[in-house]
């Protein structure tokens, strides 16, 4: 007998961060609609393959505004990136990719430490 499995429709969101994660970031902040430098290299592949897994969806500082929303959409459609979706509050996630983020472990850190973090690209 030949079973038939049925093709996943639920998938999980996969919420990320976009400047410093998917817009690499390099020139700061210049505005919430100027976006101004590359894609992070490897980003618009791991979204292309993350879409088989998960929901992809966009949660920024950038996300506050509509005009903020339509240059990130702009911007990953000028470079090429597949179609995801743009949240305007922090998404119910199953994960989130953040350049800025510590994962919390049930332990609590120094907040005088935490005062030296920096991103990957500025590190």
């Amino acid at each position: 007998m030949t079973s038939i499995r049925k093709k996943r429709t639920y998938k999980p969101i996969l919420s990320m961060d976009f400047d410093g994660v998917i817009h690499w970031y390099r020139n700061g902040w210049k505005g919430i609609s100027v976006i101004d430098d590359d894609p992070v290299p490897g980003a618009k592949e791991f979204i292309e393959n993350a879409q088989n897994y998960f929901t992809i969806v966009v949660f920024s500082s950038r996300s506050s505004s509509e005009a903020g929303i339509e240059a990130m959409q702009a911007w990953m459609e000028k470079h090429g990136f597949p179609k995801v979706k743009f949240a305007t509050d922090k998404p119910k996630a199953f994960l989130t990719i953040d350049d800025r983020a510590i994962q919390f472990k049930g332990e609590w850190f120094d907040p005088q430490e935490l005062l030296g973090f920096k991103p990957w690209n500025k590190e």
